[in-house]
């Protein structure tokens, strides 16, 4: 059955996040918090495992300085007392050369006495290096783990 007060703060975090706005997304938080967004960290070092709220204002400002603008529309929530997932479609401005980057986003929470103790997300990582570098790595790229496979 689905919880309102604990929807309502996935809501809240995912809207704050979207907004630029790192106040209201700590006031979602517990003080244990714990992000996780499976990415290459190689690739995106801002991502990968995250502990306390200090990550929070930090994200957003690395968002803001590599994105002109961000947009969310939440296809889903569902959330109970513990635990809850949304499906994200976030549509991103790149600031450099104003490309926009379309992204669909699995966020997992976990909840504790109303607040979020730890986020998880997913999303295709290499479709975004694609739209990040504007250019389409399957057909080379393919080939070249289907030969490497091969030896």
């Amino acid at each position: 059955m689905n919880d309102h007060r604990s929807e309502q703060c996935v809501r809240t975090f995912l809207d704050a996040f979207y907004a630029g706005d790192a106040p209201r997304m700590e006031q979602c938080c517990d003080d244990a918090f714990t992000s996780i967004t499976y990415a290459p960290v190689e690739i995106f070092p801002h991502l990968g495992l995250k502990q306390s709220k200090a990550w929070i204002a930090k994200a957003i400002q690395i968002q803001r300085e590599r994105y002109s603008s961000r947009h969310h529309i939440i296809d889903f929530v569902i959330a109970n007392e513990t635990h809850g997932a949304a499906f994200v479609q976030a549509v991103l401005t790149k600031r450099s050369d104003q490309r926009i980057i379309r992204l669909n986003i699995g966020e997992f929470f976990t909840l504790r006495n109303g607040l979020i103790v730890e986020y998880r997300s997913l999303f295709d990582s290499f479709d975004l290096v694609q739209q990040l570098i504007g250019e389409d790595l399957t057909g080379e790229f393919s080939i070249r783990v289907r030969n490497a496979m091969r030896q």
